[in-house]
């Protein structure tokens, strides 16, 4: 009776061994959905003008204007933002202490949206970054710049430009109406049909 029982035993353990092998030999496992992973909203923020990556910002030593960087910034409609995120770095061989920034422009409005540098002491090859907002009023070109002086005396400076244009024409509106002076032809009134001889 023991035999029965070890071979039998021995049985069970084939079988399982065999199930096993046969997962582990590449037996395709049924297909199971993996549940969708939610995504980020991809719809444009109002503001999405306003986040362009504006590059590196290098201080100039003579303690003046700086590098005299421009950047170009996106044209955009008026009345929205445009501007973007930039870094001030650190090429210098010595510690920059970031003073208060100064913000300036021609037309409109311009801001300091993010201001992660005023305060900060830059060990060299550091960075720190601000974010520039620009609002235009008017159509046409425009010009601002930002300056951040360093306790040390180096100045970070760049020199925005851009473009504002108007809204686009609303296509569903109306042609003008006629002004009173362009009133349409008529025939002429002082000629009247004289009638045909044995008509009456």
């Amino acid at each position: 009776m023991v035999p029965e029982i070890s071979r039998g035993l021995a049985a069970v353990a084939l079988l399982a061994a065999l199930a096993m092998t046969a997962t582990a030999c590449g037996e395709p496992e049924p297909d199971v959905p993996t549940p969708a992973t939610p995504t980020a909203n991809t719809e444009p923020s109002p503001t999405a003008k306003a986040d362009e990556d504006l590059g590196k910002l290098f201080p100039g030593t003579d303690g003046g204007s700086g590098g005299g960087a421009t950047v170009a910034v996106p044209t955009t409609q008026l009345d929205e933002p445009a501007g973007g995120t930039m870094e001030l770095a650190n090429d210098q061989q010595v510690p920059l202490t970031v003073q208060p920034l100064k913000a300036s422009t021609d037309s409109g409005e311009i801001s300091i949206v993010e201001d992660g540098c005023t305060g900060v002491t830059l060990q060299p090859q550091e960075t720190c970054s601000v974010r520039v907002s620009h609002v235009a009023h008017e159509s046409g070109a425009w010009t601002g710049t930002v300056i951040a002086p360093t306790a040390e005396g180096p100045v970070f400076s760049v020199t925005l430009t851009g473009e504002a244009v108007g809204a686009a024409p609303d296509s569903t509106t109306e042609p003008p109406a006629p002004t009173p002076d362009e009133t349409p032809e008529t025939p002429d009134e002082t000629e009247t049909p004289t009638p045909e001889p044995g008509l009456t």
